[in-house]
């Protein structure tokens, strides 16, 4: 009978409810909650944006992307003993889904992808220990930093799953010796460094070799701009029974071919009907064409060293010594854009999104159908038409089931419920199947890596784009040493932000 079937079916519905609501809930295209914590950011009020993450209405409600949005904003909010925590649980979480792939697969086919916990793409996983560092640096840890920087390795050096682009590997690679020199583990800091220039054709910012006593390396790490983000879209694609089968394949190439071929077919005007495809409506995420909040222009660093001119005036000052440029000293920079990783990743996740909405509208179409049935059923019990189905089927004795000696009443009863129960999964699933568009949408557009090898002394170091410049203020070059600065880069319609 149906209603066993669509009791567990309404449970399964209702526990991914709130998961799938809050998917859509804090995605971007106008979602107040997401805008509201980007707003905040760029506007220099990051002690607000951790406030904002204490309320429900606005904070991801998955664990682990909640703990990244945190990780990110108490870096910038001079709170990097609440950053390391956040991002320590982070890398635990992500680390656990990432192996054992946790996720309820009837309530992603009931309700959507939102159903499912949240995880990072390759890309966005190097980042978890990349701002971990960041904030052990800041508490002066360095001994976590290496541990972060041993993290970081780990996932650059993964086979597992699909590597993002060789420039953004090369850039992480480059951050990822950075950290190790921090650590003062010169060694692994030296193979992150080849492994870089590998990647990125030998084309490293500054010289990677030790500084001699006289000279210290300063090393700037530019954001800027916010990450491209998925934004809901409805599309209708013609699909037929082999590729939905293809697109769950093991084989990442036949996943991406597949897809291409049914995204392909959109708007091709032609009778796909009379060819045995069918057509099939979705809710569908997809990363903007258009990201408002890019970064753009050319970033840079300089340095100027505090005290030259007062030098040559000293008479301690001997015939010939080598003194502090007064003249300011340009960084080498390379930049790497985390928008594009993250989209590639996106697009490769593509065919698994689609095959399982195509699923989600089977069972739409099922329970649809299914009610009808229950309806009809029901009405033929009441208007007796059963027992006439019966008498014609050759009227072989008494049927020994459950429902033997129950009123044609009690029949219907149960039959209505059962249609009603399957009336409400197809409506709820229709409701609630939304885009999936949660992401870690606080990250920077692009990421760049500034060096000076600079004289030992005082330096003013300044961070540039396109003729602006923003102070970071005086450091101390110190013999043989490597000073970390970190900047970030907020776009506010169309202004610049600096926050360091």
């Amino acid at each position: 009978m149906r209603a066993p079937l669509a009791l567990p079916l309404l449970l399964a519905a209702q526990m991914a409810c709130a998961s799938a609501g809050q998917s859509w809930r804090a995605g971007p295209a106008g979602i107040p909650a997401e805008r509201q914590i980007r707003w905040q950011l760029a506007s220099g009020q990051s002690a607000a944006a951790l406030q904002s993450l204490k309320d429900r209405k606005v904070a991801p409600a998955d664990a682990l992307l909640r703990h990244l949005y945190k990780g990110v904003i108490a870096l910038h909010a001079g709170q990097p003993e609440l950053g390391t925590r956040a991002l320590d649980r982070a890398w635990e979480i992500s680390q656990d889904r990432y192996t054992k792939r946790v996720g309820d697969g009837a309530q992603a086919l009931l309700t959507g992808d939102g159903a499912l916990p949240y995880d990072v793409g390759t890309a966005e996983r190097v980042l978890i220990p990349f701002y971990g560092g960041l904030n052990w640096m800041a508490r002066n840890e360095v001994r976590e930093v290496g541990v972060e920087a041993r993290r970081m390795a780990q996932v650059l050096e993964s086979d597992a799953g699909q590597r993002p682009e060789a420039r953004y590997r090369g850039v992480m690679r480059y951050v990822n010796g950075v950290l190790f020199e921090v650590a003062g583990e010169r060694n692994d800091a030296e193979v992150a460094y080849r492994n870089a220039a590998v990647l990125l054709e030998g084309r490293l910012p500054g010289d990677t070799l030790p500084p001699d006593a006289a000279h210290g390396d300063v090393v700037v790490l530019i954001e800027d701009g916010f990450v491209s983000r998925p934004e809901p879209a409805a599309l209708d694609f013609w699909v037929n029974d082999a590729e939905v089968t293809a697109l769950q394949s093991d084989d990442l190439g036949v996943r991406m071919s597949t897809y291409d071929r049914v995204n392909g077919r959109r708007g091709v005007q032609r009778d796909w009907r009379a060819e045995r495809y069918r057509n099939v409506s979705l809710r569908w995420p997809q990363m903007a064409g258009v990201n408002p909040d890019a970064a753009s222009g050319v970033v840079g660093a300089r340095a100027t060293a505090l005290g030259g001119a007062a030098a040559l005036d000293s008479a301690a000052q001997a015939e010939g010594a080598v003194l502090p440029a007064t003249v300011p000293v340009e960084a080498d920079v390379i930049s790497v854009r985390l928008s594009d990783a993250v989209r590639a990743d996106w697009e490769r996740d593509q065919p698994g999104r689609i095959a399982r909405a195509l699923a989600r509208a089977a069972v739409r179409e099922a329970t649809a159908k299914g009610a009808g049935s229950a309806f009809e059923a029901a009405g033929d019990v009441l208007t007796g038409d059963e027992d006439k189905d019966d008498s014609a089927k050759g009227g072989k004795g008494s049927k020994k089931d459950d429902d033997e000696g129950a009123s044609p009443g009690a029949k219907a009863a149960v039959l209505i419920l059962a249609g009603i129960g399957l009336l409400a999964l197809h409506v709820g699933s229709q409701v609630l199947d939304q885009p999936d568009l949660r992401a870690w949408q606080v990250l920077p557009d692009r990421v760049s890596v500034a060096r000076m090898r600079l004289p030992v002394g005082e330096h003013v170091i300044e961070v540039t784009r396109d003729g602006e410049s923003y102070s970071l203020g005086a450091v101390t070059v110190r013999p043989g040493s490597v000073t970390v600065l970190v900047k970030r880069w907020f776009p506010v319609h169309g202004a610049v932000v600096a926050q360091q």
